[in-house]
């Protein structure tokens, strides 16, 4: 059976990491086998249980196993072989030693380690849920672009076609400066694609979902809703928002008017994202340790955490007449805010500072995309 996928992120401070423990505790206490894993570089999650939690899966409780994933193990794991290639050939071309090192090691390969961890959990089926504590919004957003980011970076850099590589090496080899990559590298170059491709399947199921955290606050309550629009970009649905830190009805005097603005939020909150909303009261101590089993009671008040509470493909393939159209739900966001170029293959859509690179199927490969409209919160791009 497929395990159950379930990503948290949100503005820093919010408290995603006590709500996915939180989660994790319930699933685990439903008598699901649970795995908590932080992507985040600044672990907390052994803060947040008050247990020392390490780079491989440490057992915390009955059915409750917890991980704290490390880049340096993950990069001598994952890329050793690659890293070695890279590193000759920027000193084949008189780049000092330890720039070397550094340019051969791509954008984003921190995250992309997390993500070949899920991969790897994922397929042995061992857990019947995993739970993946993002870091804040912009590097959640950032990881969850790296295997669309990562297969560009691979067609480009590495697009060399074994055979023709075998027959050429040996004549280009001996009169040229750049060192040709060997066949283990380019093994491991396959290997590594292969799973790009996996990850970005698994994060696509309807089974993996990303769960916001958010506080009832004006600025929060914006970079939410620009990370709503971002991940609906990508393709990731999101089952429902977690309001974190609502202050109770019998607040001290001092904060009276916190309370009533937290109260409009709140109303603004409930109208403007179209998936269930789950609250949270502030509780008057830190949450860790033992009382995440009492918030984990609260927040899904008898629910089964693992249910997919919201499901709307947030990419759509539809046929009209003549016309082919891709919908992308696009809610809090303008015509202004978004700019589309179709080259080859590919379809670029720029939203705010996040860029899209779509692989497009034949079926629209083959066509002209002729316009683009909103329409009921939906950004709908017309293929001819």
């Amino acid at each position: 059976m497929e395990p159950r996928v379930l990503l948290f992120t949100g503005k820093g401070g919010v408290g995603k990491t006590t709500i996915a423990a939180a989660t994790a505790i319930k699933a685990a206490n439903l008598g699901y086998e649970t795995l908590i894993m932080s992507t985040d570089p600044a672990h907390s999650l052994s803060d947040s249980f008050q247990k020392k939690i390490g780079p491989e899966p440490t057992q915390l409780n009955k059915n409750l196993y917890a991980m704290e994933v490390n880049v340096e193990h993950e990069l001598k794991k994952h890329w050793e072989v690659i890293k070695n290639y890279l590193v000759l050939f920027f000193k084949s071309q008189g780049i000092d030693d330890i720039i070397s090192e550094e340019l051969a090691i791509f954008p984003g390969f921190d995250e992309f380690a997390s993500l070949l961890n899920l991969l790897n959990f994922y397929e042995n089926e061992k857990y019947d849920v995993i739970i993946l504590d993002c870091a804040p919004t912009g590097q959640t957003l950032r990881l969850l672009s790296v295997p669309e980011v990562a297969k560009w970076y691979m067609n480009r850099l590495f697009g060399i076609e074994r055979k023709v590589l075998k027959v050429v090496k040996p004549i280009v080899e001996p009169i040229v400066d750049v060192p040709l990559p060997t066949n283990e590298v380019l093994d491991k170059i396959q290997e590594l694609y292969i799973k790009i491709g996996k990850v970005k399947e698994i994060l696509e199921k309807d089974k993996s979902t990303v769960r916001l955290v958010m506080n009832p606050e004006r600025m929060v309550i914006k970079e939410s809703e620009r990370a709503f629009t971002y991940l609906n970009l990508f393709g990731y649905k999101i089952d429902c928002v977690i309001v974190n830190k609502i202050l109770p009805e019998n607040v001290d005097k001092y904060f009276s008017e916190w309370y009533n603005i937290q109260n409009k939020y709140l109303r603004e909150i409930r109208e403007r994202f179209p998936v269930p909303i789950f609250e949270v009261k502030l509780r008057s101590k830190e949450v860790v340790g033992n009382l995440l089993h009492e918030l984990a009671n609260e927040l899904y008040s008898g629910r089964d955490p693992t249910d997919v509470f919201y499901l709307e493909k947030p990419i759509n393939i539809l046929k009209r007449d003549d016309k082919i159209i891709m919908e992308i739900n696009t809610p809090f966001t303008v015509k202004e805010e978004i700019n589309l170029y179709k080259r080859g293959k590919e379809l670029i859509i720029i939203l705010g500072n996040w860029k899209r690179i779509v692989f497009l199927p034949e079926s629209l490969a083959l066509r002209d995309a002729v316009g683009a409209r909103f329409k009921n919160g939906k950004l709908e791009i017309i293929f001819s």
